[in-house]
């Protein structure tokens, strides 16, 4: 059995090795889990190099999501040797093998792809709760996003739709936009100085209560000069390697929306 360890922070290529580990005798309760896919997620990226906001006690498995094929189990019907489940979330899933306790092992549904279904634990969820947790939306109305064809902006896209919300999607190349509109984005704009402007023409100044940013920096600051006067800026990421800038506060009130982390 496999793993990938690492001992240190830095960047991952230079403290990542990977090791061999001896299978450990099942407790009563417990599965041992074959890994069939696991992601890397930028979040993994930031756990290895130290940057992420919540870090390991070293030494550390990275991995937080995956799924896995049930090989061994001990006293517990919960599984059953052959089932496919997804892998807990944060069992450190850069491995051959896991072991978890089986009664809280979710079944993947038939038929779905695996290495789709390896991805569904952190993103759609993350989407899901930006959506709902910070504003209230109403059918018709806006949100905007950037980091648009990242996995949570397209699932964002998709679960607006669902939900009767418009969105306006933020790229930093004009080549996306055809994609991202065959998948339901109402709107794809460059995240270039003059985004604001270009939001209330193409939402026809529309008020835009919620903006989600996944860049920091000066692209989240972009997207909070796009809310309306007391609109939500949720931010969860920060690919730029800079942290969330202020948006600019608006000339009549000189007061700035309301801004979030997430």
């Amino acid at each position: 059995m496999k793993a990938v360890r690492f001992s240190a922070f830095g960047p991952p290529p230079d403290v990542v090795q990977v090791v061999e580990e001896p299978p450990a005798p099942l407790k009563p309760g417990e599965a041992r889990l074959a890994v069939l896919a696991t992601p890397i997620n930028p979040s993994d990226l930031l756990t290895l190099s130290g940057e992420y906001g919540v870090l390991p006690k070293l030494p550390a498995t990275p991995g937080n999501e995956g799924v896995g094929r049930v090989v061994e189990v001990s006293g517990s019907n919960a599984v059953a040797v052959g089932d496919l489940v997804f892998l807990p979330l944060g069992a450190g899933t850069w491995r051959t093998h896991l072991t978890a306790p089986a009664a809280p092992l979710l079944p993947v549904p038939p038929g779905l792809d695996l290495l789709q279904a390896s991805m569904l634990l952190i993103n759609p969820p993350t989407a899901y709760l930006m959506l709902r947790q910070f504003v209230t939306l109403q059918p018709g109305e806006w949100v905007v996003q950037n980091a648009a064809n990242s996995a949570v902006g397209r699932y964002l896209i998709t679960l607006a739709q669902v939900m009767g919300v418009r969105t306006v999607n933020v790229v930093r190349r004009q080549e996306l936009a055809d994609e991202l509109k065959g998948q339901g984005a109402d709107v794809v704009l460059l995240d270039t100085d003059e985004l604001p402007q270009q939001v209330r023409a193409a939402t026809g100044g529309a008020k835009v209560r919620l903006g989600i940013d996944a860049v920091g920096g000066e692209s989240c600051r972009r997207v909070g000069d796009c809310l309306s006067t007391g609109g939500t800026l949720v931010n969860y990421g920060a690919m730029s390697g800079k942290g969330p800038s202020c948006p600019r506060p608006p000339p009549s009130s000189r007061t700035s929306p309301c801004a979030a982390s997430g």
